[in-house]
């Protein structure tokens, strides 16, 4: 089977999975771009109430703003422990490696998109997905504290990160507070995403 026709296999199988998804779920529709790259502003979604692992992407009530619904990234969850350096993340002491894959127009806006890779635990596996930040001047983050994820809580990320709130702000969140998990996107295909994806987690 050559390379081209599996990957028409692969997108076929996520549109199949989308429609019948689509059936039973109710679609939602992105409104800005606080999780590009992986999601962007118009893009279609679906939550499904499932329970969330590390790497999925998830509703929750905006802890600032109950009024208001935001999407986020689960990076770490309950024993894990957060540490930042010269503005890179450490997950349980490890940095989190993020690779430079060029430069990107979201809605108009020039940003610089990186791909960040978090890996399972043994026997280790590495899962990834892409980030944006400022072209110029990115924001450097730094923690005084370390922060050990407690019992029934994520940490979140905005995957646009320096152009949102998120647990860098908040703190980590209680797991009440997540109302699904993004399983399915469609969208506008570019260099780096396909027009349909699966959204998996970190096994």
């Amino acid at each position: 089977m050559t390379p081209m026709l599996k990957r028409i296999l692969k997108i076929l199988a996520v549109l199949v999975a989308l429609l019948l998804v689509a059936v039973a779920i109710p679609m939602r529709t992105v409104g800005n771009d606080e999780m590009a790259w992986t999601l962007q502003s118009g893009d279609k979604i679906w939550v499904l109430p499932v329970s969330p692992l590390k790497g999925d992407v998830v509703l929750l009530d905006d802890p600032l703003d109950p009024d208001r619904t935001v999407l986020r990234r689960i990076v770490a969850v309950a024993e894990d422990k957060i540490t930042y350096e010269d503005g890179t993340m450490k997950l349980n002491g490890k940095r989190v490696r993020q690779t430079d894959m060029g430069k990107g127009d979201i809605g108009g806006r020039e940003r610089r998109v990186f791909k960040e890779v978090i890996w399972s635990r043994p026997p280790a596996r590495p899962t990834n997905w892409l980030i944006t930040r400022l072209v110029d001047k990115p924001v450097s983050w730094k923690l005084d504290e370390k922060v050990e994820i407690p019992a029934g809580h994520v940490y979140l990320l905005a995957d646009e990160r320096d152009g949102a709130m998120d647990s860098r702000w908040w703190g980590p969140v209680p797991l009440e507070a997540i109302q699904g998990v993004v399983r399915a996107r469609l969208g506008v295909a570019d260099e780096w995403r396909e027009a349909a994806q699966y959204l998996k987690p970190i096994e």
